[in-house]
């Protein structure tokens, strides 16, 4: 007898006669759903180690840097660099400002 998956159970449920023992399965599901959307959760350990880079990359950001140059600032390597640089942009702490080739990373006030 092989297990059934969620998806493959939810699949099988013919709404035009919807039993109650499939009724309750699907409130169920909704309900792990949501409780597990909605848990108050705690940053993680890199999570929090992230904020203090980006705050150190913004105190050294200035008139604009690469994100090379903010990596090797900071020590921290160009991929890293580049991510926290978007989460910055996204969150609106940094823009982000095209010269020729390069892609400069300022703070918004510093233009």
């Amino acid at each position: 007898m092989t297990k059934t998956t969620i998806t493959e159970r939810i699949n099988s449920i013919n709404f035009d006669t919807l039993t109650e023992d499939d009724f309750n399965f699907l409130v169920d599901r909704a309900l792990k759903s949501v409780r597990k959307a909605s848990g108050d959760r705690k940053p993680t350990k890199n999570q929090i180690a992230n904020e203090g880079l980006k705050d150190k990359i913004l105190e050294i950001l200035g008139e604009g840097l690469t994100a090379t140059d903010a990596g090797k600032a900071v020590g921290i390597s160009v991929q890293k660099a580049s991510a926290l640089l978007k989460q910055m942009v996204d969150a609106h702490e940094v823009i982000r400002v095209t010269e020729g080739k390069q892609t400069l990373f300022r703070v918004p006030n510093a233009d």
